[in-house]
């Protein structure tokens, strides 16, 4: 029989739901017999309505109260209803469900919302007791004047809450609208309950907040109390019939919404100032980057994504083809150069001390920022993003003028203290020159094809430094591991050696030799054979005849706009001033 019972797939004997019978219905059917049944409004006619003396009171639904349940619950419940055991006590519940019925409407207080009962019972009650102070006490800005032996019949929340509760549950079993008064005990309507007048008339200052939500300041409070063991030695030294009057105190908030107010977006928290380089199609492209991001506000805890606020560069958005690295060579592609507005902003975030949560160096070293302080973007695979981890919002600032980035985090500053960012350069890896002939370069001249870049491996860190310029602390940021890139330079094809071919069957044709020539004399040369010379890889810097590469990396990391000149070895640690 135990076998039997414990794989059962239907409900258990007598058990019903709001008076509707379940026994013996699968999980399926005993749905589908509650929704037919109106069962998921079996709450919506239930309601108690409290009334206080005077005719003050609230009302309160049974769905508010928590009453109803979806036909899914309901039959959920019938369906687990003796279940849940072991093998033996499955059993044992069954047999009790043969001869005893159960009616879920008795379990109802499963899903009774307690919490939102007693926060409408408590703040009514307040508001009761609050009107009978104001009809029996005089109460001015400074003090309160009671009189002895003319106390008051307050309400108290906990006899409000049962009773509520007690008409609640009877509401739900009679599916009906039911109305109680409820009357305070009067046994100490005489004496003046100073508790309760605390109760009261306590208010705890309220400081005024930045609500993200709406990136508005919320109205700041005082807080007004009394001090009870004073006012209850008064009372007590005082005749029947005497006035005593009870001295309020009042707290003023820590922050006010005008002090917050003059607070927000007050400071610089730092700023870069980049040259932009290049064609005119990049500067194109991040005067569109720029745009998008300028003005942004930063919600505390909120997450910048680069890409998520740029969006897609695309030509149908304005953004022009220029230079971008892919796979390490120097392309055309659309959005180039933006880049340098994600590494100047990353840069400002290191400065102003805000969570990194991603970032990705260039692939080879950029020339408008330090060793470090670059971040490469591209759609799809590569993003920039920080926190802001600060308490205060902060909006971005990003203006183009006069081919000069300027990027700016503006928000609160709470103390004189400021950072310097600097590296320790861990090893370099020299580029090398290569030539390569070709037919389009005129004898005598060369062109730079690639560009050669020194690779750099650097440490980043903050030095942080208070109001009198004192290093305080130093903190690691990361690495970031920049590639050596071969510079390639075309030269002139080489002339062929002409030397008059042996014919042994022409008689006045020049003989080979017979001997080797003497070892002793150098080999005839021809200055064109000369072997290439590399270049120094820091010393001077490399020619170029291509454009300023620039942008959006895709594997590719793609530096915005790769050096000039390879920045040279410096003397860790290297601080940049903000």
């Amino acid at each position: 029989m135990g076998f039997y019972i414990n794989n059962l797939k239907t409900v258990y004997p007598n058990v019903w739901a709001d008076g509707i019978n379940l026994s013996g219905m699968t999980l399926e059917e005993a749905v589908d017999a509650l929704r037919r049944s109106g069962y998921e409004s079996n709450a919506d006619g239930v309601a108690v309505t409290v009334t206080f003396p005077g005719g003050a009171g609230f009302s309160i639904s049974g769905n508010d109260a928590g009453f109803s349940r979806t036909a899914d619950e309901a039959a959920g419940v019938a369906y687990e209803h003796g279940r849940g055991g072991t093998f033996f006590s499955n059993g044992l519940e069954y047999i009790k469900a043969v001869f005893n019925e159960t009616d879920l409407r008795d379990l109802s207080n499963a899903k009774f919302n307690e919490e939102y009962v007693r926060d409408v019972v408590n703040e009514n009650t307040k508001k009761f007791n609050a009107a009978l102070i104001d009809e029996f006490y005089t109460m001015s800005e400074e003090s309160i004047i009671v009189t002895k032996g003319t106390g008051v019949e307050p309400a108290d929340e906990d006899e409000v809450y049962k009773l509520t509760e007690t008409t609640l549950f009877r509401a739900m079993q009679d599916k009906t609208h039911l109305s109680v008064t409820f009357t305070p005990n009067a046994s100490g309507a005489n004496e003046v309950d100073l508790a309760l007048l605390y109760s009261i008339i306590n208010v705890e200052p309220v400081d005024a907040v930045y609500d993200p939500e709406t990136t508005e300041v919320s109205l700041s409070s005082s807080g007004v109390s009394f001090d009870i063991i004073t006012a209850q030695a008064r009372l007590d030294s005082a005749r029947a019939g005497d006035q005593v009057v009870i001295q309020l105190i009042r707290t003023e908030p820590e922050v006010t919404r005008e002090q917050l107010e003059s607070l927000l977006f007050r400071d610089v928290l730092s700023s870069r100032v980049t040259d932009i380089g290049g064609t005119s199609n990049r500067l194109n492209n991040i005067t569109l980057a720029s745009a998008s991001i300028d003005g942004l506000v930063l919600k505390p805890g909120e997450v910048f994504s680069y890409n998520g606020t740029v969006g897609e560069r695309t030509a149908a958005r304005g953004f022009k083809e220029a230079s971008a690295y892919v796979g390490g060579e120097t392309v055309l592609e659309i959005g180039g150069g933006i880049c340098q507005v994600s590494s100047s902003l990353y840069d400002c975030v290191l400065h102003a001390d805000l969570d990194v949560v991603e970032r990705t160096n260039h692939r080879y070293v950029v020339t408008y920022l330090p060793l470090g302080n670059d971040a490469t973007v591209n759609w799809g695979t590569l993003d920039f993003k920080f926190r802001n981890s600060t308490d205060y919002p902060i909006r971005i600032e990003v203006s183009v003028v006069d081919r000069k980035l300027t990027v700016k985090l503006i928000g609160t500053k709470l103390d004189d203290g400021y950072i310097k960012i600097g590296y320790n350069l861990l090893s370099t890896t020299p580029f090398t020159t290569i030539e390569e002939e070709d037919e389009s370069v005129e004898p005598g001249q060369s062109v730079v094809k690639t560009t050669g870049y020194t690779g750099q491996v650097v440490e980043t860190y903050k030095y942080y430094y208070d109001k009198n310029d004192n290093l305080i602390e130093q903190k690691y940021v990361n690495k970031s591991t920049y590639s050596a890139r071969n510079k390639i330079v075309l030269i002139p094809l080489s002339e062929p050696l002409e030397i008059d071919p042996f014919d042994p069957d022409d008689p006045d044709a020049s003989q080979p030799p017979t001997e080797p020539p003497d070892e002793t004399s150098p080999p005839p040369t021809d200055p064109t054979d000369e072997p290439p010379t590399d270049e120094p890889p820091t010393d001077e810097p490399p020619e170029t005849t291509e454009p300023p590469p620039t942008d959006d990396d895709p594997d590719r990391q793609t530096p915005d706009e790769p050096p000039d000149t390879p920045p040279e070895s410096q003397s860790p640690p290297v601080e940049d001033d903000v």
